[in-house]
């Protein structure tokens, strides 16, 4: 996703643009791994050392519910955020050692019976597909 496809769709809904707003889009564009809100404000804060941690948690809720922002949860209880890629999203191995997570190449949803789908009438507004278990480099220090 693109910044200005990022401010296009926080203008037609009625979002202010604001520089802390701007930096916060600008931060999630130059990173490739997912960030936690914590990590998001980290980044922000020392141009905008006034700008508090709700204000960008009130931020990645509205970039999400834009569907802006793909959010995961890589097993340990944080949320983390990436913008998302332009077919989508992305879903991960996640490595319950050491926290690592690797993106698979594939949606899992390509693969189910989109028949059970529609025959329960059920309209797919988002999914989340995440592995956990044991890279190799932790299993390989393990066996050690």
């Amino acid at each position: 996703m693109q910044l200005q496809d990022v401010l296009t769709k926080l203008r037609e809904n009625g979002y202010k643009i604001t520089p802390q707003r701007q930096e916060m889009i600008n931060v999630l564009l130059g990173e490739p791994e997912h960030l936690t809100v914590e990590e998001i404000h980290s980044r922000i804060s020392h141009h905008y050392p006034h700008l508090s941690l709700d204000t960008v948690y009130r931020n990645v809720g509205v970039l999400a519910r834009l569907n802006v922002l793909a959010r995961v949860d890589f097993g340990d209880g944080k949320a983390r955020y990436k913008l998302l890629e332009p077919d989508g999203h992305k879903h991960h191995l996640v490595c319950l050692s050491c926290g690592n997570a690797e993106e698979v190449n594939f949606c899992p949803l390509d693969y189910m019976d989109a028949y059970s789908i529609k025959e329960k009438k059920f309209a797919v507004q988002r999914h989340s597909f995440e592995i956990y278990g044991y890279c190799w480099a932790c299993r390989t220090k393990e066996a050690n």
